[in-house]
């Protein structure tokens, strides 16, 4: 399986790259991924930051920074951009997480390869693809990539 180039990545990663110097965070930080998110990521990280600095053990100078940093490696798009997929993302996910719709409209919105993302449900809708973080690792790993 040939490894994505081109991915969304959904709040859950950023999440998870935020918390912790782990793969996940890793991968993100390689600058072999192009990776993209709705304008809505921002949103739900700024309104979930203090939860996350405190989980993380981050002041908020060093929480700014971390996520300051992750923010570069990510390319946000423009609600007006994902909206005209919005529809089909929404009867995709019917009676899952509406949170989702954004990050599955923002993938049907430009070519890439898929979406990443380690929420389970996502993995039932047919649209496109999902990436789990071990999937990703795997196929970087397949193409010669080591982290």
């Amino acid at each position: 399986m040939a490894a994505p180039r081109r991915v969304v990545v959904d709040a859950n990663i950023v999440i998870a790259a935020f918390l912790r110097d782990s793969t996940v965070r890793r991968i993100v930080t390689l600058s072999v991924l192009e990776l993209l998110a709705p304008e809505f990521l921002r949103v739900e990280l700024e309104d979930h930051m203090p939860q996350l600095r405190r989980r993380a053990g981050l002041s908020e100078a060093a929480a700014s920074e971390v996520i300051e940093r992750l923010q570069k490696y990510v390319d946000f798009l423009p609600a007006e951009a994902i909206l005209p997929h919005w529809e089909a993302a929404a009867n995709a996910l019917r009676g899952v997480d509406p949170e989702d719709v954004p990050y599955v409209a923002t993938a049907l919105s430009v070519p890439c390869d898929g979406f990443w993302s380690d929420d389970p449900h996502l993995k039932g809708q047919d649209l496109v693809r999902c990436w789990t973080t071990k999937e990703l690792v795997e196929a970087l790993r397949d193409d010669g990539l080591r982290f």
